[in-house]
């Protein structure tokens, strides 16, 4: 039911992006399953490359991020208008005026959005405490492209036959029944003091939330719902889901600061089949998804 070369790819990037692993991650997931549940869209890799047509149920508890997949599904058109505007400006200067805004027309917003991830420092989408988007400027010599137009519109129509929330996660996954599928990827397990990327939403995501998830997902699973939960493999990472089934994918980190730390790591790939509680196994198993090329 996923198709790795579907027509419609992600419209913004995103750090931890799944495009890249999707031939890695496919072979774990549910070959059949009833609704798709997806409570960290990001940047919805894994629901845009669903080959059939489910009903799915995506979120992402950012306010950011939602408001740009409402504005991909409703205003596509004045949307891709609005960024061509934005490309025969650009400039540093611009770049700047723009960041400091905070438009309140949802098109504004969107495109705004769209293009400080494409123009900033690395196509990073990190928020400071405050909730303010800090990213410098990308000091290309010309205007990356925003946007390709049939992929705009592909996604716009992806959005339209799902139910797009701006909730809590757990709301999401308590939603999720027999013959579901939900698939997490949230905020990752930093394996190291400096390597964080889970600001992508003011707060964080503390180990208290990643112990939550966890908790909600086998919720879904004693329902009868397919789990499938992404993070880093960190040791952290490791223990928590120490009675889960256990993947490990080799990944290419290209979002970094420093680009000597974007090379191949490790991150993990948890399964819960769903399944009564009492069966469950309690049996670790630790695996190497199908070998991975870097």
């Amino acid at each position: 039911m996923f198709d790795a070369e579907s027509r419609a790819k992600p419209v913004i990037k995103w750090a931890g992006g799944k495009s890249s692993l999707m031939d890695r991650m496919v072979p774990c997931f549910p070959s059949r399953f009833g609704r798709y549940f997806e409570p960290f869209l990001g940047g919805a890799a894994v629901f845009l490359s669903l080959s059939e047509p489910v009903a799915a149920f995506v979120n992402d508890r950012n306010p950011e991020i939602y408001r740009l997949y409402l504005v991909l599904r409703d205003y596509p058109r004045p949307l891709m208008k609005l960024l061509d505007r934005y490309a025969a400006k650009y400039s540093e200067e611009f770049y700047y005026r723009l960041r400091a805004q905070k438009p309140i027309d949802p098109v504004r917003r969107a495109a705004r959005t769209i293009f400080l991830n494409k123009t900033g420092y690395n196509g990073l989408f990190r928020l400071n405490s405050s909730g303010v988007f800090n990213v410098p400027f990308g000091k290309r010599v010309r205007c990356p492209r925003l946007y390709d137009e049939a992929n705009i519109l592909a996604v716009s129509e992806r959005l339209r036959r799902a139910r797009l929330t701006n909730w809590d996660f757990e709301k999401v996954i308590d939603r999720a029944g027999p013959g579901d599928f939900v698939y997490c990827d949230p905020p990752y397990e930093p394996l190291s003091p400096t390597s964080s990327f889970n600001s992508y939403c003011a707060g964080g995501f503390s180990r208290d939330e990643q112990a939550r998830l966890k908790v909600a997902c086998e919720r879904a699973a004693a329902r009868g719902a397919f789990i499938a939960v992404s993070n880093s493999a960190a040791p952290f990472i490791l223990d928590l889901y120490r009675d889960w089934q256990i993947y490990r994918i080799l990944a290419r980190r290209s979002i970094n600061s420093k680009g000597t730390q974007r090379g191949a790591i490790h991150e993990v790939l948890a399964i819960r089949p769903g399944r009564p509680r009492r069966a469950a196994s309690r049996t670790r198993s630790v695996r190497t998804a199908i070998p991975a090329t870097v």
